[in-house]
């Protein structure tokens, strides 16, 4: 895979991304033609990939989203996401 790395953007959302973990940073994959997060340390720096096509508000939204101290949180709305997907299912 090729990677460029993202140091700065129009709207600051690198910058932004940095202050919720400095430890973040983000690169643009040129094989899928996508954004992505990754955390600096020695191995596996992937965190997530970001589901837009542009860097903006809604990426910031994205990571606070997925971090790990969110992750109950996501997990529930996740759930009643997926009971509400099988009521319907079943009302069908």
């Amino acid at each position: 895979m090729i990677y460029q790395v993202i140091k700065s953007d129009v709207f600051d959302i690198v910058k932004r991304i940095k202050n919720i973990n400095p430890k973040y940073f983000v690169l643009f994959n040129k094989t899928r033609e996508k954004f992505e997060v990754h955390f600096k340390r020695n191995k596996n720096t992937y965190e997530l990939t970001i589901p837009y096509d542009v860097l903006d508000a809604r990426t910031i939204d994205f990571v606070q989203k997925t971090r790990i101290q969110n992750q109950k949180k996501l997990l529930e709305e996740i759930e009643k996401s997926n009971q509400k997907l099988q009521g319907n299912l079943y009302e069908n």
